[in-house]
């Protein structure tokens, strides 16, 4: 029963550092200049995030991610 719980652990341990690549995304508006930014919630976690729906808006609105204009 002990082992379990250990393996247990370590597959909430390794998710938990994982999850660290996870990270708010900043989108700019070519026009203007303006910035928004699409957040992650629980750090990448979470499976209902909208940070990928926030994106998709923002890109459908002609805004581009940051750094890749």
């Amino acid at each position: 029963m002990k082992a379990s719980r250990w393996r247990y652990a370590a597959l909430i341990a390794a998710a938990c550092f994982l999850s660290g690549c996870a990270a708010d995304v900043v989108m700019v508006n070519p026009r203007t200049g303006e910035t928004a930014i699409c957040r992650e919630s629980l750090r990448g976690l979470n499976p209902w995030s909208q940070k990928e729906a926030c994106v998709g808006h923002y890109i459908a609105g002609g805004w581009t991610r940051a750094g890749q204009e």
